[in-house]
């Protein structure tokens, strides 16, 4: 029967089982992450090598007009090392660790999850998939609320492939704004932004997309022409001032839509 329970084990039946269970549901950015992870063993002493936590996410990848999605490792954190597991037995493992300032916020359909890896010598793997509710950085929440007030409406953010930004991760998250007031409505057809937030203050690239004017603006259209991008850098102070962090912002976007 021993023999028997092993085999079964080996192959994922009747094997340990883990369970994470987050201190609370949403997060920001910066902001300490913690958690117990729950560990019940199952019909047989089993030898686990490590606990890890993958703090994941998924990314648009563009390549010859087509689309397709990819996983992405925001960060990984060793919960334990290796320890034995008996019959029935039953182990908590606490956990906490920085979100990082490059996390995607939940939001428009952008997800973040939490896998949580046991490896277990001689056997199936088990893993526990559990959803990241992300909330803006207090800054990020800052300039969106602000874009919002000058007459747009966030239509999506997507996290999108963006190597060229030399980071450390492969993509940025791009957050999509349409006019909803008829000045924009009659200037540009959309504004995106992306956030690189620091310890000291957040760049923020500004792409203003024109809406084409007569053949010309087709023309232009047709050649890119009517793409304007601008980056710039709010310190923490800036962003304190929401008055003048919208007069930045609406004349940046004016001079763009010209």
């Amino acid at each position: 029967m021993s023999f028997l329970k092993k085999l079964a084990a080996s192959a994922g039946i009747g094997s340990a089982k883990v369970n994470t269970i987050l201190d609370k549901s949403a997060y920001r950015p910066g902001e300490r992450v913690s958690g117990t992870v729950h560990v019940k063993g199952g019909n047989v002493e089993q030898h686990i090598r490590y606990i890890d936590l993958l703090l994941e996410t998924e990314y648009l990848v563009v390549k010859k007009d087509e689309k397709h999605w990819k996983n992405a490792t925001i960060e990984s954190h060793r919960v334990t090392d290796a320890f034995t597991i008996k019959t029935g037995e039953e182990r908590e493992f606490s956990f906490s660790f920085i979100l990082p300032l490059d996390t995607p916020i939940t939001i428009k359909g952008a997800k973040v999850f939490l896998l949580t890896d046991l490896d277990i010598q001689g056997g199936i793997d088990k893993s526990d998939d559990d959803h990241l509710f992300v909330k803006p950085h207090p800054w990020v929440h800052s300039i969106l609320e602000t874009v919002e007030s000058l007459g747009f409406r966030l239509h999506e953010a997507d996290c999108e492939q963006a190597s060229y930004f030399r980071k450390r991760l492969p993509f940025v998250q791009e957050f999509e704004f349409v006019p909803v007031t008829p000045h924009y409505r009659q200037l540009l057809d959309e504004v995106e932004l992306v956030f690189l937030v620091q310890e000291d203050g957040v760049d923020v690239i500004i792409e203003v997309d024109r809406r084409a004017r007569g053949m010309r603006g087709w023309l232009e259209e047709m050649y890119n022409g009517d793409e304007e991008v601008c980056r710039l850098h709010f310190d923490e102070s800036e962003l304190k001032d929401k008055g003048e962090l919208a007069e930045v912002l609406k004349d940046i976007i004016e001079q763009c839509a010209k």
